[in-house]
């Protein structure tokens, strides 16, 4: 099979995703409103929220759940946590439904990072709100890594962000960053890539936002949630797998059904 870079012929091709077909050229924007700024109520007049990084959103066998990782939050967090929805010029912060997933081996890999917001409660009464959530099947198919043309990483970089208290609006910056694959780390449930340049910014705050792999193979080219972002430097990001938060995802609606 040939090898198929991004740089190619990639924008003019249809990208295949849940069975649809999506423009290739309209794909880095498409998938960019799957990945949200964490944000945390405080209930101050002057400060209402705090921002710790930023969050995917998944929609999976009809529950609507925000998922980011533990060391953005204090467990003072965990009851506070909102997504900010466009609303005008300004924003509403949506709370969740009041369900929360934490491990309690804090220690015990990266896997175990993972937290779960459930906001099936919200997505119900909300249609835009619904929108803003990936449709999450399953995990990647596992391919040579050679099927790999590129990994595609979003998140919301502290230095990206500015507040006006006086106005009282925030401005948001969020990052794409192009990855290529590199590989497992020590932890079975982490994938490690590499930005194509180093990163000319801190990625503090990029902790929990998605990244989407792009695969080709004789088919044509497919796009698929590669994992969630759980650390990372100006050469490396490591994300926790599709797969590791999709079991996450199965114990947390066996343990809380509807």
């Amino acid at each position: 099979m040939e090898k198929r870079t991004i740089s190619q012929d990639f924008v003019n091709l249809s990208v295949r995703h849940n069975g649809l077909f999506l423009p290739g050229h309209s794909l880095q924007r498409a998938l960019s409103r799957y990945c949200v700024c964490l944000a945390v109520w405080t209930g101050s007049d002057e400060y209402p929220v705090y921002l710790p990084g930023s969050a995917t959103l998944l929609r999976y066998k009809d529950r609507y759940f925000l998922i980011c990782t533990r060391h953005q939050l204090t467990e003072e967090d965990f009851e506070s946590v909102c997504i900010m929805l466009p609303n005008g010029k300004q924003s509403r912060c949506i709370t969740s439904g009041g369900a929360i997933w934490w491990s309690a081996e804090i220690n015990d890999g990266d896997h175990n990072q993972i937290v779960i917001f459930d906001f099936t409660g919200p997505c119900i009464e909300l249609s835009d709100l619904r929108a803003l959530f990936l449709d999450f099947r399953h995990q990647h198919p596992d391919v040579p890594a050679d099927n790999v043309v590129a990994l595609l990483a979003y998140g919301y970089p502290t230095k990206g962000r500015n507040y006006d208290a006086d106005a009282r609006h925030i401005e948001l910056g969020q990052c794409f960053v192009l990855c290529r694959f590199i590989g497992g780390g020590s932890d079975d449930a982490v994938h490690v890539i590499a930005p194509l340049k180093p990163l000319s910014f801190d990625p503090d705050g990029m902790s929990g936002g998605a990244a989407f792999c792009l695969l080709h193979d004789t088919e044509g080219f497919s796009i698929h949630l590669a994992g969630v972002i759980v650390r990372g430097g100006q050469h490396r990001l490591r994300l926790i797998k599709a797969g590791a938060v999709q079991m996450v995802l199965e114990e947390f609606i066996r343990s809380r059904p509807l």
